[in-house]
């Protein structure tokens, strides 16, 4: 029977998810021959079984090596995943690139198409044409193995093809960085680059996770491990096979992380959330959100720091509806609102970069916050920001506009100083805006002792792509 792309994807979804035979695949061959076969490899182990599945991906030629720009591509991983020739790997091991090289545990090579990717779950799908039905592996759940189970990272690590290293699960729904809306599996079977794309199998060969990254301070393994889990790998990988690509709902948001300290200065006692910087011309404005709303949960999920909004929306589709609430001067809203389409369809992670400053000094002396405000032309901007002081510390710049003050906007300098200087609170949130970068906020520590206990550096420069 003829499938087009699309039902053959939603096909596979549900094979993936209840772990039944496809047509054509390898638990489908019932003929004499695939049985003398079987008998003939009765004595092989389950991990010499599943290393039949794995491949080898890298770019067809130098050149392309070359626009591809990414470290791993010479060398990542992946695995068959249905028998006609799909390959399941990380986005970030063929990037940009539109075809690949594929090569076997037997030496045999293929030419393979990139037909599916995205960037916001780092998962994509490979294209091989096999002369012959090709040797599978199945997804299976994570969640059913407990803490201390032992796994298997296949793949191939800095060139070393076709390895296998062991180790257990550490612990689930670990976070890489505070963008990726990733729930990952923790193990520490040791992950290098060229891990990237392949599997994590348990003893008897099911994969429960497809390995992409150490943590984001580290280049090798340093025993710790992150692994996709396989149930979001089954969601996804139908969608990428039937369209290329996974177009989520949007709320239209850019946010930062709000502490206790910034959710109080902003009317919310006892919270915690996402402060908004910036709202598009769509699906948020014609929601109802503002500027320097808090917000507190999205679907049902509550929201701490950026990567939970992400999550919040991950199977999310254009056009629905979802609860959203907020704090707005002090008053909490309940907000039903449409997704517009994500049309950041490439999902761009980016690296988050702290700041470790000094804070020698901060406690003993006076305590000033070291910058001051001018006017131009009806806008309160920022001075001259002594170097060490504690504006600089905590992220403020020359040339920044700033637009309110604990959510009151503010158009005179001196009074803008007061409500910052005069704040009962020990933080006060400055609402900014930044040439390149439009709006965003800074948490101002108002005391040496709230000083001390935030962390020093610029901690509202997270990544914030739209979301």
């Amino acid at each position: 029977m003829n499938l087009t792309r699309r039902t053959f994807g939603w096909f596979l979804g549900a094979a993936l998810c209840m772990g039944v035979a496809l047509p054509g695949s390898a638990q489908a061959a019932a003929m004499p021959e695939a049985r003398a076969a079987a008998a003939t490899t009765q004595s092989e182990t389950a991990i010499e079984r599943a290393m039949k599945a794995v491949v080898a991906i890298s770019p067809q030629d130098e050149a392309a090596r070359k626009q591809n720009g990414d470290t791993e591509a010479a060398g990542g991983s992946g695995f068959v995943i249905h028998a006609s020739g799909l390959i399941l790997t990380n986005a970030h091991v063929v990037a940009k690139l539109d075809t690949v090289e594929v090569t076997f545990a037997n030496g045999k090579r293929y030419a393979g198409r990139v037909i599916g990717r995205d960037g916001r779950t780092d998962l994509a799908i490979v294209k091989i044409d096999a002369d012959a039905p090709l040797p599978v592996l199945k997804l299976a759940k994570s969640s059913k193995l407990p803490l201390g189970a032992k796994v298997f990272a296949l793949g191939n690590p800095l060139g070393n093809r076709f390895s296998v290293t062991s180790g257990i699960i550490s612990g689930y729904d670990r976070a890489y960085d505070v963008a990726w809306p990733v729930n990952f599996i923790q193990h520490d079977a040791a992950l290098n680059p060229g891990n990237s794309g392949g599997p994590l199998i348990t003893e008897e060969g099911d994969v429960i996770g497809i390995n992409t990254a150490t943590p984001p301070e580290t280049i090798f393994d340093i025993g710790i491990g992150l692994a996709i889990p396989a149930e979001l790998a089954a969601r996804i990988a139908p969608k990428l096979i039937a369209e290329g690509k996974v177009v989520r709902g949007r709320l239209g948001v850019t946010a930062s992380s709000a502490d206790a300290g910034m959710a109080e200065a902003l009317g919310a006692p006892g919270k915690s959330g996402l402060i908004i910087d910036a709202v598009s011309d769509g699906a948020a404005t014609r929601g109802g959100l503002k500027i320097g709303d808090l917000l507190l949960s999205v679907g049902g999920r509550r929201l701490e720091v950026v990567r939970d909004l992400s999550m919040a929306l991950i199977d999310s589709k254009p056009g629905d509806t979802v609860a959203v609430e907020v704090v707005r001067d002090g008053k909490t809203l309940a907000l039903a609102i449409p997704l517009e389409a994500d049309d950041d369809l490439a999902g761009e992670r980016g690296k988050v970069a702290a700041l470790a400053m000094d804070m020698s000094g901060v406690a003993g002396g006076s305590y000033t916050l070291g910058f001051v405000l001018r006017d131009e032309a009806g806008r309160v901007v920022i001075g001259k920001v002594e170097d060490a002081s504690i504006g600089q510390m905590y992220g403020l710049y020359e040339g920044d506009t700033l637009l309110a003050v604990d959510g009151v906007e503010l158009r005179d300098p001196a009074a803008a100083m007061a409500a910052i200087k005069g704040s009962k609170r020990d933080v006060a949130v400055l609402r900014i805006q930044r040439a390149g970068q439009g709006t965003l906020h800074v948490a101002l520590p108002l005391t040496a002792e709230a000083a001390k206990a935030r962390r020093p550096g610029v901690p509202r420069r997270f990544p914030r792509g739209p979301l």
